[in-house]
């Protein structure tokens, strides 16, 4: 089984709706809507911040000292 990535920035709206953006160089301020900011992961589903950071962390997207993922965390090189 392939490890889960984090794909998106994403806003969870509160009807449940998700609004993705079209890649990782666009920011959830670009998404220009109100809700809960998470991440879309590889298979498909919405992680909240702090989930979205394990996961990036696990799959080494990020360095291991981030707690809550940004969508800058996943543009910025690894070091």
């Amino acid at each position: 089984m392939a490890t889960k990535k984090v794909s998106v920035p994403a806003v969870k709206k509160t009807s449940g709706k998700v609004v993705k953006a079209k890649s990782k160089q666009e920011s959830h301020d670009d998404l220009k809507t109100e809700g809960q900011r998470g991440f879309v992961l590889s298979d498909g589903t919405f992680a909240n911040r702090t989930e979205s950071a394990k996961v990036a962390k696990k799959a080494k997207q990020v360095p291991k000292t981030v707690k809550k993922l940004h969508s800058e965390d996943l543009r910025k090189k690894k070091k």
